[in-house]
């Protein structure tokens, strides 16, 4: 009879959608939205990029690799906003760029725990190399048959 009662008053389909679902349903934004929350978002993270350039002119390495570092996770959690948070999440962790996407946020926690922590600039900037290295393979993903192309390349020689 209970059972009844909340099917009733609609409370068995958000125990059946589960917090994932939950979430979905409570994220939506118009396509207008969407597009401002994406550009604001990105431009933002692309500007901490941009302020990063001149400390890398003036070797101040760490500096200059943690706004870059931070300017890159923001241009990347701005795709959120065109397909939702819970959709991205789940496309980034597909089987075809799961370790892409681990090996991206990885490189970035890394080039931040080497700035903070040591601060020794030749070692930021080999992170930094590894975190662009990271976002390219990671980019490619989202490329249908990106990844072989650059897997074909780089073996063959162009």
């Amino acid at each position: 009879m209970f059972d009844k009662v909340k099917a009733m008053v609609g409370l068995n389909e958000q125990e059946e959608k589960g917090l994932i679902g939950q979430i979905d349903e409570a994220v939506t934004l118009t396509w207008k939205q969407r597009l401002i929350g994406f550009g604001c978002c990105f431009g933002f993270g692309v500007l901490l990029t941009l302020i990063s350039i001149p400390m890398l002119w003036t070797v101040q390495i760490t500096k200059f690799a943690i706004l870059y570092s931070v300017g890159s996770v923001i241009s990347v959690l701005s795709t959120l906003f065109l397909m939702g948070p819970v959709k991205q999440f789940q496309r980034m962790f597909e089987e075809k760029r799961f370790l892409a996407t681990i090996a991206y946020f990885a490189a970035i926690g890394a080039t931040l725990a080497v700035a903070f922590t040591t601060g020794n600039a030749g070692l930021c900037l080999v992170m930094l190399v590894l975190q662009i290295l990271a976002l390219v393979w990671y980019c490619l993903t989202w490329v249908p048959g990106g990844q072989a192309a650059l897997k074909s390349m780089i073996f063959r020689g162009g």
